[in-house]
């Protein structure tokens, strides 16, 4: 189907499904998960989207939004899409297209099927056993709707150090200017933090960039409180939607970057990545034996064609 046929309904909300060409992962870190996240957020106040869910897993992403157009919606995605692209290519130094060209979407006129679809997004990362409850993971931003630092401790800027200060100040300035944060940025401000500091600056830039609207959100249940009891009671289905479902859970990858932060040659995941693929499968054989992982998973892991 041509996007042009895409069923699109004004005042809807529409779900929003996406993968890679090859199924490969889009996310390693916190700094892809920011990249990504100040990205999308800053792009959808352009197009005047209003976001009422995501959810970024490690090989696929779900969004819940509100547009005034379907020529809006489709520019929204497209630019994202194509400004993620370019940077996450330059930084795992790779080429060509990343995300499949047709995104999946589905409106929900009806309140009891945007319920259903604000549950299954929600519960993604319980399902895929990546969490207890979906407010315990961090990357479909949940938690935040009630609390401005859920995932680290409170600091004050005050009393902070020098060189958490002046991360601080640099995210503001780019906030307050409407700029997303690019790959080398987060890498410059993040050095010389401690892991504490990482998590409450990630947290910082999470609440300053934040366009999940969770008011519209709650709209649909009573209160917040009532939407958590019935995210937590029921996982939500979605059938317009043809998802692409990989069996397993998504700890997996978890283990497999473990096992390749113990390989102390390796700095980061973009030299991983950038290695050749007859490298990429010596490793592959250890991620195998440390791990247990499937042929598909270390493929998908290490953005390896799977023989």
């Amino acid at each position: 189907m041509k996007g042009r046929n895409r069923v699109f309904k004004v005042g809807a909300l529409h779900h929003i499904y996406q993968r890679t060409i090859d199924g490969y992962l889009i996310f390693y870190d916190k700094r892809d998960f920011l990249v990504f996240f100040t990205l999308i957020c800053t792009i959808a106040r352009k197009y005047n989207i209003q976001v009422l869910g995501i959810c970024l897993m490690y090989d696929h992403i779900h969004l819940l939004v509100k547009a005034s157009s379907k020529k809006d919606l489709s520019a929204f995605v497209r630019e994202y899409t194509c400004r993620f692209s370019r940077q996450r290519n330059i930084r795992y130094q790779r080429k060509g297209d990343f995300f499949r060209h047709r995104f999946g979407s589905a409106p929900k006129v009806e309140e009891k099927k945007a319920r259903t679809a604000i549950a299954y997004l929600y519960n993604n990362p319980v399902e895929k056993h990546l969490c207890g409850k979906a407010e315990e993971f961090q990357w479909n931003f949940l938690d935040y709707s009630q609390n401005d630092h859920p995932f680290s401790e409170p600091f004050t800027i005050r009393s902070a150090r020098r060189v958490m200060r002046r991360a601080v100040a640099e995210v503001r300035v780019l906030r307050e200017s409407d700029i997303p944060l690019g790959y080398d940025f987060i890498d410059r401000i993040i050095k010389g933090l401690t892991p504490k500091e990482i998590r409450q600056l990630t947290d910082y830039i999470i609440i300053q960039y934040n366009c999940v609207d969770y008011q519209d959100l709650s709209s649909y249940y009573d209160d917040f409180e009532t939407l958590l009891i019935a995210v937590h009671s029921n996982t939500g289905s979605e059938y317009q939607i043809k998802e692409e479902i990989t069996p397993g859970s998504d700890t997996i990858f978890k283990k497999m970057s473990a096992t390749i932060k113990k390989m102390t040659h390796f700095k980061d995941m973009k030299e991983v990545l950038a290695l050749s693929d007859m490298e990429k499968r010596r490793i592959a054989w250890i991620l195998s034996a440390e791990t247990g992982a499937t042929p598909r998973q270390i493929s998908k892991y290490l953005q390896l064609p799977l023989t």
